[in-house]
């Protein structure tokens, strides 16, 4: 009597164990079809283009591109990565390290390779004050924001990019947005970093004495490659 008793509690919980091996087996099955389902779905609302070519897409997207993925699929930012140091204006000592980052988050709007600026600028001695604003999330990279446009060529130059420094409350007394290029020379070697505009954020710009005060594309050091990515 006691043996039929035991087979069938043993019966009971076999019969019970592969009910639930079956259930956890179908839910992750479920939850496995739903995810791809779901990456599946925003992957073809995301659209993906070159880096190069941003400046080609509809003009109707071209100032609010919605659900771009703008991908450096030509290897342009890489040739910048690694880490720079030069002497320039005031005779502050410059040193850089730039790293490519990848599908950056604009504005909520897009998506984006960068270049991440993190500079460290000193005379005498004693630090400067660099910018706080605009960092990428959760890093002290400075986020750049695209190749610069040749009128001339009706193309964007590969080896010119565009970043702004931009001060703000944590960098008194500085208060200015200011663009900065970096140009790349042939060899690639050398980065020249040059003052493009500058915007004010009250009346008068106060800005810090290693960016010249005065002359579009004025330079504003030259750096030299010290160590590769």
């Amino acid at each position: 009597m006691m043996n039929k008793l035991n087979l069938r509690l043993m019966i009971a919980n076999n019969t019970k164990k592969r009910q639930g091996v079956f259930l956890v087996r179908a839910v992750s099955a479920l939850l496995f079809f739903s995810l791809f389902l779901l990456t599946e779905v925003c992957s073809a609302q995301t659209k993906v283009v070159a880096l190069r070519d941003k400046e080609k897409i509809p003009e109707e997207n071209r100032n609010f591109p919605r659900d771009y993925y703008f991908e450096d699929q030509h290897h342009d930012l890489d040739k910048f990565a690694g880490e720079w140091e030069g002497v320039g204006v005031g005779n502050y000592h410059w040193r850089v390290r730039i790293a490519v980052q990848k599908r950056i988050d604009c504005f909520g709007d897009y998506w984006s390779d960068a270049l991440g600026l993190e500079p460290s600028i000193t005379k005498d001695g004693k630090s400067a004050i660099t910018p706080t604003m605009g960092l990428i999330p959760g890093t002290s990279f400075i986020q750049g924001t695209d190749f610069r446009w040749d009128r001339e060529k009706k193309s964007i130059d590969p080896n010119s990019y565009m970043v702004l420094f931009s001060y703000g409350e944590d960098d008194k007394p500085y208060k200015a947005a200011i663009v900065v290029y970096l140009y790349m020379n042939p060899d690639q070697d050398t980065i020249v970093l040059r003052r493009g505009f500058i915007i004010a954020i009250d009346e008068i710009p106060n800005i810090p004495d290693y960016i010249p005060p005065r002359g579009y594309l004025g330079e504003i050091c030259t750096l030299r490659r010290v160590k590769k990515k």
